[in-house]
């Protein structure tokens, strides 16, 4: 019980570490017009994750509460996860607010998709946009690159493309084919206006109004409209194809364009606390969390009383499950994950220091606390899209590799800590080393106990094997050594072992 309550109170403490920062964030008080700016980029580690979709819900309820005109997303960025690029997206569909995408430098793969989702989009001298088809993540990537998905996850991407750029009224070929490099385009002049088809369409086109009528354009044409090569886009590209409304060298310049001038910008910056979190739920940091948490409590179930092992390991699961927490759970979640990891350190707890040997609660214990951390690691009980497959090897790896770890580092340091010379050093520090030898002073055995050694009596009751025994007028708790003796037996005391008297038939003789 002592393990929970202190669980629960470091998991209470490291809530509290990283809510405060959040909660006093400080927000624009001035009156009059505001564009709020929110940045999507990538930072050292950090690029599109679960913890930027937590940031931009933040900065979008914040920029809603101050009531402002607009929401300008500074994009620079080479991608992500999916999932939060979806989950960004729904979050900007949810707005009312105008949204204004700015690609500052780039906006490659998830980029594209939290660019496609703005109503306008803006773009700097010298950035680009596109590039999206999914790649899996591997531990080990094949050449040393992430290779593409399958057939299911592009169809799904390509799709959340196509009706994202339809939605705010974007070319949805072209986003298509930033995703799908088999999907071919053309660039055809019809009636003096620029229109992107697929060769299909164009051969459409000539039988409706004649060859005479389609221009197809040859100069100046993406490498990425050709068959077999993804779609990216530089700024002047982009505006030649009606993907983006504006070119400027500043994100100030953009408000004349959209009748906001006046406002003042409000930048919103991600808190410390966002970014511990953002680290904190990279992979390999959950993963080494894990470790070191469920290592720390192995330790501890090895040491008399508590430690240092069992406070660190029950920090770094509260750490673990505390960061996963703040980065944005699901409803269900929140409940279903604590009610599953709370019972199977019940279950195991009761397994250790209730339940006799191993069995049925250990194993209980042990799957639901595993599926408590994997479930952690998602963000949908079941894969709800096919792109959410990928999540789902990532958390199965992460949850593989912590435990593998757990189980080397363990045996690991059974065998050769014992061993090492600083163990040598400190050992008599930290275990007792002395023996209670007789010739000392110790006696293991009461020494009236030791006068009934060879004294005969008689069984009291059946031994089987334990039972009562009188010898004298002295009625003495006693074991056989495994042999059944019926009641009214003449016995005879053969072993005395602590408070342990073993008796066995009187007429065997002496043993």
């Amino acid at each position: 019980m002592r393990v929970i309550v202190s669980f629960m109170l470091l998991v209470f403490f490291a809530l509290v570490l990283f809510i405060l920062p959040s909660a006093f964030t400080p927000s624009s008080a001035e009156n009059g017009r505001k564009v709020y700016v929110i940045p999507i980029q990538d930072r050292r580690i950090f690029m599109v994750d679960i913890g930027q979709s937590s940031f931009v819900r933040r900065a979008v309820e914040e920029a809603e509460r101050d009531k402002a005109e607009a929401i300008i997303l500074k994009i620079k960025t080479f991608g992500g996860r999916v999932d939060a690029a979806v989950e960004i997206k729904d979050i900007l569909f949810e707005t009312d607010i105008k949204t204004i995408a700015f690609v500052e430098g780039r906006a490659i793969s998830a980029g594209a998709l939290i660019a496609l989702c703005c109503q306008s989009i803006v773009m700097s001298p010298g950035s680009s946009i596109g590039a999206a088809t999914p790649v899996s993540i591997s531990p080990v990537p094949s050449e040393g690159k992430p290779q593409p998905t399958g057939e299911k996850e592009v169809s799904f991407v390509r799709a959340e493309f196509k009706s994202t750029a339809e939605r705010n009224h974007h070319p949805a070929k072209l986003a298509e084919a930033m995703v799908d490099p088999d999907i071919e385009l053309v660039a055809v002049t019809i009636d003096g206006k620029l229109r992107i088809l697929t060769p299909e369409e164009v051969e459409e086109k000539k039988k409706e109004l004649g060859e005479e009528k389609i221009k197809i354009e040859k100069t100046d044409i993406p490498e990425g409209f050709a068959k077999g090569k993804l779609i990216t886009l530089t700024a002047d590209e982009a505006l030649r194809f009606k993907l983006a409304s504006h070119k400027v060298s500043k994100i100030e310049e953009i408000l004349p364009l959209y009748g906001l001038d006046g406002a003042s910008l409000v930048s919103v910056s991600i808190t410390w606390s966002e970014n511990v979190v953002r680290f904190l739920t990279h992979p390999i940091v959950s993963g080494l969390l894990l470790s070191l948490g469920m290592l720390g409590l192995v330790f501890e179930l090895r040491i008399p009383g508590w430690g240092v092992s069992g406070t660190i390991g029950l920090l770094c699961l509260a750490l673990f499950f505390g960061a996963h927490y703040l980065s944005g759970m699901a409803g269900w979640a929140k409940v279903t994950i604590p009610l599953l990891f709370f019972l199977g350190v019940t279950l195991l707890l009761l397994e250790i220091l209730v339940i006799p040997g191993f069995g049925i609660a250990g194993i209980g214990g042990i799957v639901f606390i595993v599926a408590s951390i994997f479930l952690t690691l998602v963000k949908h009980p079941l894969p709800t899209f096919p792109g959410a497959g990928e999540e789902w090897w990532q958390a199965l790896y992460t949850v593989s590799i912590s435990f593998i770890s757990l189980f080397v580092i363990a045996i690991l340091s059974f065998l050769l800590i014992p061993q090492s010379n600083l163990w040598k050093k400190i050992r008599h520090r930290v275990v007792l080393t002395s023996k209670e030898e007789a010739k000392s002073g110790f006696r293991g055995t009461p020494s009236t106990w030791e006068n009934f050694m060879g004294r005969e009596g008689k069984a009291l009751s059946t031994l089987r094997p334990a039972g009562r025994a009188v010898f004298g007028e002295d009625i003495l708790d006693v074991v056989t050594e495994g042999e059944f003796i019926n009641q009214d037996t003449q016995v005879r005391v053969v072993k005395v072992e602590g408070n342990r008297i073993v008796v066995g038939k009187a007429d065997r003789g002496e043993s």
